[in-house]
């Protein structure tokens, strides 16, 4: 058993010197990067394509019962057929993130405010479409129109 242990121990010294070494000396994957690796990433032209997404509908609860609907249609806004695709198989998961941020942050900006600020709700939507699609795939985030519905009293 002591055996082992020391043989294990022995084995991360040697692979974190290796790392260390590899790292100082900028080997491997901590090499730089040169001037035409750097310029190799392409940035997307062209002009700018806009994608519909269905509605998103909110329900705001004001303690057991429905106080509002608040329906949101937005488009999406990005650059470059690859970019588009990327944007078209990720709108599932797009669509799930947004409602789930809509759902957790809407409440939370009527305690604080009267009315929805529209620019706010679109800079938390393009956080979101940044860590789902990766940066740079949804330029840009328009909500074209939003409805709130008083929840009927009866």
């Amino acid at each position: 058993m002591k055996i082992v242990v020391i043989a294990f121990a022995l084995l991360m010294m040697i692979t974190g010197g290796t790392v260390s070494t590899m790292k100082w000396l900028k080997l491997g994957p901590f090499a730089e990067k040169s001037p035409d690796e750097v310029q190799a990433v392409k940035v997307p032209t062209g002009p700018p394509v806009f994608i519909d997404m269905d509605p998103l509908v909110v329900t705001i609860f004001q303690g057991d019962r429905v106080a509002a609907l608040i329906q949101i249609q937005l488009k999406l806004e990005t650059v470059g057929n690859e970019n588009t695709v990327r944007v078209q198989r990720a709108m599932p998961r797009l669509s799930d993130a947004f409602l789930r941020e809509l759902h957790a942050f809407i409440p939370r900006l009527l305690k604080k405010e009267e009315n929805l600020d529209i620019l706010v709700i679109k800079k938390r939507l393009q956080m979101v479409a940044d860590k789902v699609a990766s940066p740079g795939t949804v330029r840009n985030v328009l909500i074209q129109s939003v409805t709130e519905t008083p929840a009927a009293s009866g």
